[in-house]
């Protein structure tokens, strides 16, 4: 009963949170007309952050700045639209020589069905793109047809020409939605940059004044990157455009100002932004150039410097480019597209950036993060943990593979794979891990120390610990092949056994012979005598934390019956840094050593055999001597 009410409490939280996201995405739907001032308006605020904030240091007045930035920003998007305009309008009269240039092309290619299929897609947009700029342009005339015998002739009623208040009317109509859409981005942009801060405080009132240090400084900072992110984005794209108009210009591809603010525009939109900002310029450069050199060189321009500039420019100026996920991205786009048209299409990743850098401040929004961001969900020892559950050997090896980059073989194995059956040995103390998984976790583990066997246990970038490099070069030094031997003994469960033989792995890369034994097998002393008469240590590996193991006790005493020259050192995996209670089990079970990790293991197992080596080899001169 317990597990069904359970069951409903979670449905209804799921259905709850459909059912708010529906009537949200419906009021961004319906009133779309008013949200989208209102968000674009709020992206440039991010964008005019910056500079108003240097303005102010200044000294400059608050509303003085504010109208300082919003002038500043309606001279730059008026002269812009004043270039598209005239820009537009050139492009309009020579479409049609551009579109008999590429069919005369296309005729000539007639052998070449690919090639000829392209350039038919390219007139017949240049087609579409003529007859949406001259729409505005030329009034619609209203043909009709008058039979004449046999014939049908063309007959066209022209409308009288508009006069007066009529001609403003029609001037003006098609100007209205522009220019109020306009009127409240200006609104809304001078209200956000006013009321920054009143705005700042409302929303820590509603995030709750428990922690106010903690909800200012993860508002200011989220503010603050966003509005770097923007400006810096805003002017990276300005540049690109800028270059891209300068770069056709000098190959003498037509209208270049266009096609530059074309491709600085759509670099905000991922993906087919770029295709879309290449198309037309090339499309208009096979047009005009009666050969197809100018059109090789549009296409190698746009092919290397739009990877160019986001895989090498962007990363060096602020990072990684968005800080999304490629799925967060795809998804995103298709999302706001499809709710507000292109402008959804050119605001997709900006308000999904500002979405996942809420995500990574304010907590109730960290769900946001998680789905979009482009950060690992799990974390390493979880992802690891998790390949183990499904017997993912090959994604597990990949894994450890990326990670001994940057690590050393101890480090890594102490780093993540420790952790994840850490983890694994939680889940089996409350019963949700049975032996069988168990034994199928310690199988895994086998597959990936087997797959890691050729790598060194020696950090691949540089040497952090001295000492212990110290204390692995004098034992190695002593004999080539071998400095002694070990055992490596689980207690009782297959997830000792793997941190066993990832132990027993590690000596064995640093020139001491290890055999790591099955629990079977170590759960009979007199076998020691056949398997390692000679062992040196015997490492006892233990998972848990809750009592202090009395059958590791049991363990060392018959061992040391078996093995009475051996000394004894209990591995106490999930104790930590606990060392007031890893002294205490020590003395409790009557081992010599103890360990918290692999690594120290490693060390407590060289150093010990080196002396007894060193004891060894002074007793046998003395010997000879004698």
């Amino acid at each position: 009963m317990p597990v069904k009410l359970i069951n409903a409490q979670g449905l209804s939280d799921v259905a709850h949170g459909l059912t708010i996201a529906a009537l949200i995405i419906c009021f961004l739907y319906l009133a779309g007309l008013i949200v989208q001032p209102l968000v674009i308006a709020a992206l440039l605020s991010f964008i005019l952050a910056p500079v108003m904030r240097r303005l102010r240091i200044w000294g400059v007045p608050k509303v003085v700045s504010a109208l300082f930035s919003v002038a500043l920003t309606l001279t730059a998007i008026g002269a812009l639209g004043a270039t598209l305009v005239m820009q537009g309008r050139q492009l309009a009269e020579d479409l049609p020589k551009y579109e008999n240039n590429l069919r005369a092309k296309i005729q000539g290619l007639s052998g070449a069905p690919i090639a000829s299929g392209v350039l038919e897609r390219a007139s017949g947009t240049l087609r579409d793109l003529r007859n949406e700029l001259n729409r505005t342009e030329n009034s619609d005339p209203s043909p009709s047809v008058a039979h004449e015998g046999a014939k049908l002739l063309p007959v066209e009623v022209h409308q009288p020409e508009p006069k007066g208040l009529e001609a403003l009317a029609n001037l003006v109509r098609p100007l209205l939605s522009p220019l109020a859409s306009s009127a409240l981005v200006v609104l809304f942009l001078l209200f956000l940059l006013l009321q920054r801060e009143d705005i700042r405080d409302r929303l820590l009132r509603i995030a709750g004044t428990a922690d106010l240090q903690r909800s200012t400084a993860a508002l200011d900072d989220a503010a603050t990157r966003l509005g770097r992110f923007f400006l810096m984005q805003t002017l990276l794209n300005s540049g690109f455009g800028i270059f891209i108009a300068t770069s056709l210009s000098i190959i003498g591809v037509p209208n270049a100002v266009l096609w530059g603010i074309l491709a600085g525009l759509m670099r905000f939109v991922p993906f087919i932004g770029s295709l879309i900002a290449a198309f037309f310029p090339v499309a208009v450069a096979a047009g005009a150039d009666p050969g197809w050199s100018m059109a090789v060189m549009t296409a190698a321009l746009f092919m290397v410097s739009t990877p160019a500039a986001g895989q090498i420019i962007e990363p060096l100026v602020y990072g990684q480019r968005t800080g999304l996920s490629p799925v967060a991205v795809v998804l995103s786009t298709l999302f706001w597209t499809l709710l507000w048209g292109p402008i959804g299409l050119l605001l997709a990743t900006p308000l999904t950036v500002c979405l996942v850098v809420l995500g990574k401040h304010i907590e109730g929004l960290r769900f946001i993060n998680v789905l979009l961001g482009d950060e690992p969900p799990l974390l390493p020892e979880e992802r690891c943990y998790q390949r183990l559950l499904a017997g993912d050997a090959t994604d597990a090896a990949d894994q450890a593979e990326e990670e001994l980059k940057t690590q050393s073989l101890s480090a890594y194995y102490d780093a993540i794979p420790m952790k994840a059956l850490i983890l694994a040995q939680g889940d089996a103390a409350e019963g949700k891990l049975s032996s069988e998984k168990q034994q199928a976790i310690r199988t895994t583990v086998d597959e990936i120390i087997e797959v890691l066997s050729d790598y060194e246990d020696a950090n691949p970038l540089a040497i952090e610990d001295t000492s212990k490099e110290e204390i692995v070069s004098e034992v190695t030094s002593t004999q080539p092949e071998s400095i002694g031997s070990g055992l490596c003994v689980p207690s009782r469960s297959s997830l000792d056994e793997a941190a066993s033989a990832m132990l027993a792995q590690i000596l064995d890369k640093r020139a001491i012979k290890a055999v790591a034994l099955p629990i079977e097998t170590s759960r009979t002393a007199k076998k020691l005598l056949v398997d390692v008469p000679d062992a040196q240590l015997v490492c006892l590996s233990y998972f848990g934390s809750t009592a202090k193991p009395a059958h590791v006790r049991y363990q060392i005493r018959r061992f040391k019956r078996a093995l009475p020259r051996a000394r004894f050192l209990a591995c106490f995996w999930m104790l930590g840094g606990d060392s007031e209670k890893v002294e205490d089990w020590k003395v409790a079970v009557g081992a010599d050593f103890v360990a918290t990790s692999l690594d120290q293991a490693a060390l407590i197992c060289a150093r010990e055999i080196r002396d007894i080596s060193s004891t060894t080899i002074a007793i046998l001169r003395k010997v000879e001597i004698a």
